[in-house]
């Protein structure tokens, strides 16, 4: 059985992780396969979804989970070595409140360095916008840090329904709209 997602309100999707640090542990293996379980199965049921955190199904390591239309990948202790100055605003849903959509600004890019599953540092750098806005989500998650906490504005957060129902002007407030990768 896969784990349920947590929804806002849940107060482990608050807790900071902690780094990943013995690569051996069995268990990591087992909540890695949790991870990339729960991230497959919430995109065959909703039909969105790029990537999940590890806390967001209740474990409290730096794991991340990502599926960008080719398989899944999870990523240990990732984190930002670079940032561009430049950003902008999108549209962003979450898993664990997947009802709402929140308006927030990101940066373009970004450098990142991240732990494979044999513990060796890999870096990507000046990552392209889409994946550099989904990593800084994920990320944010991994501090206990979601969406909504970096809404913009009065109007920063809606329901999904109303947003599908008048997509253009939604889409009108932003510099990017999210083009999912999920198939319903």
């Amino acid at each position: 059985m896969t784990d349920a997602v947590l929804l806002l309100g849940d107060p482990r999707l608050r807790a900071a992780c902690a780094a990943v640090s013995d690569f051996a542990d069995p268990g990591l293996a087992a909540d890695r396969a949790r991870l990339m379980r729960a991230l497959e199965e919430f995109r065959a049921e909703k039909g969105f979804g790029r990537g999940i955190a590890a806390p967001q199904i209740g474990i409290p390591r730096r794991l991340v989970a990502l599926d960008l239309g080719e398989g899944a990948l999870c990523l240990a202790n990732p984190r930002i070595t670079w940032r561009s100055e430049e950003r902008f605003s999108l549209w962003d849903d979450c898993m664990s409140f997947p009802d709402l959509l929140v308006r927030l600004y990101r940066h373009e890019s970004l450098s990142l360095a991240y732990e494979d599953e044999g513990g060796s540092t890999r870096e990507w750098p000046k990552l392209e916008r889409s994946l550099a806005e989904l990593l800084q989500h994920e990320i944010d998650h991994l501090d206990g840090i979601l969406a909504i906490d970096r809404a913009e504005g009065r109007e920063g957060i809606v329901y999904r329904q109303a947003f599908e129902a008048n997509r253009p002007y939604f889409e009108a407030q932003v510099d990017y709209p999210i083009a999912p990768t999920a198939k319903p």
